[in-house]
């Protein structure tokens, strides 16, 4: 018996450190509610209606060199082409109708510390039609009525801006 409890706890001191340290809140992927902002300004991601996966890694290669394209998948419903950027919580994801090859949704994932800068390009740019501040929910759309934005918090950390076409 003290042969076992001895083995006990030596694995426990051996646990213990690697345990601890991934316990810890020193992410350095994930900011501090302290920190500053860290962009400036947003682009916007590619959301031209009726685009194509062509259309997007065009824009993005272009406009967008900080995201690189992870992930593209082919499915009887749908074609997605996933981006991200060096942080794994940032990136966009557009989706393509196999049926007409259009896009039709764009989600794009953003630090909740750039909040403030995402949504105030989105009040220049767009009509609001309801905002909650505390979770991050606004709705917004385009003059025609063509195009739906909407914008929620995901995480702590995270939140999404959402672009959805009106058909």
């Amino acid at each position: 018996m003290k042969k076992y409890f001895s083995i006990a706890i030596a694995s426990l001191l051996m646990a213990a450190p690697m345990f601890l340290s991934s316990c810890g809140d020193d992410d350095d992927f994930i900011p501090d509610d302290n920190q500053e902002q860290v962009m400036t300004e947003w682009i916007e991601p590619y959301h031209e209606k009726n685009s194509t996966p062509d259309d997007v890694k065009a824009y993005m290669a272009s406009s967008m060199k900080n995201h690189h394209l992870v992930n593209e998948t082919h499915s009887t419903e749908n074609v997605q082409l996933a981006y991200s950027t060096k942080d794994i919580n940032v990136g966009v994801l557009y989706s393509f109708s196999t049926v007409s090859g259009s896009l039709y949704s764009v989600i794009d994932t953003e630090l909740t510390i750039n909040s403030p800068v995402v949504i105030d390009y989105l009040l220049k740019h767009y009509s609001l039609v309801s905002s909650n501040k505390a979770s991050l929910q606004y709705c917004f759309t385009t003059q025609d009525k063509s195009m739906v934005i909407t914008t929620i918090k995901v995480s702590e950390t995270c939140f999404n801006v959402n672009y959805s076409f009106v058909y």
